[in-house]
């Protein structure tokens, strides 16, 4: 009898990791606060919905795991898992995103991330990541496994972008439109959109945030 009592007691009184959730997104927020509210080892201590307000928790409260979406309105989530990491080095960083893009991938990567579990995944993935991580381990969920094996088996060939390319893809990284960059670069609006299809093709990217992620990890910008 004394042991069962010792071991509620023990299970009452047992630290919870505290998470730090980032979500622009107010409903996706709080439906994935409530669904870890019901967890018996973690618990949302604090949540944001931009970047600023993510780097002023991270800088008064402390937190052992950091769960964020990758594209927010004022700061990207390289950006913020940077700072986090500067803030806090063992804090334990997973990415809950609905990009899949490998430039966003393998940028994500290279900061060293403990999870990335997409945001259409099943619920039980995101549990799973946070055992995974908070255990030592890594986690990945099918769909970006299967992004990483690619990359392996098929490395993308050497960008070679032109001094051109290197320009306009500066430009974009710091969010000039194509009407815009055609008048700095003086050229037409139709050969920007052909250089920037050709700079995705070289740097085998599909999306625009995958390009100004790839601009930000290779110092472009």
């Amino acid at each position: 009898m004394l042991s069962l009592f010792k071991s509620r007691t023990e299970k009452l009184t047992m630290k919870k990791y505290r998470i730090l959730l980032i979500d622009d997104h107010k409903i996706l927020l709080e439906g994935t606060q409530s669904l870890l509210s019901g967890l018996d080892d973690y618990e949302v201590s604090a949540t944001a919905s931009n970047g600023q307000r993510a780097i002023e928790l991270l800088k008064t409260q402390d937190f052992e795991i950091l769960v964020t979406d990758y594209e927010l309105p004022d700061f990207s989530g390289l950006e913020i898992i940077r700072i986090a990491h500067s803030i806090n080095p063992d804090i334990k960083v997973i990415v809950l995103s609905m990009h899949d893009d490998p430039s966003v991938v393998k940028g994500l990567l290279k900061e060293n991330i403990d999870g990335f579990v997409l945001k259409n995944d099943a619920h039980s993935s995101l549990m799973q990541a946070l055992d995974k991580v908070t255990s030592g381990k890594k986690y990945f969920s099918d769909e970006i496994s299967e992004i990483l094996v690619r990359q392996l088996n098929n490395p993308p060939e050497k960008s070679d972008l032109s001094p051109r390319e290197t320009e306009i893809i500066k430009l974009i990284a710091r969010d000039f439109s194509t009407k815009q960059i055609a008048e700095v670069l003086f050229i037409s609006e139709k050969t920007v959109e052909t250089h920037r299809k050709n700079i995705l093709r070289k740097i085998d990217c599909s999306t625009l945030v995958g390009l100004v992620n790839y601009a930000h990890s290779h110092n472009l910008v």
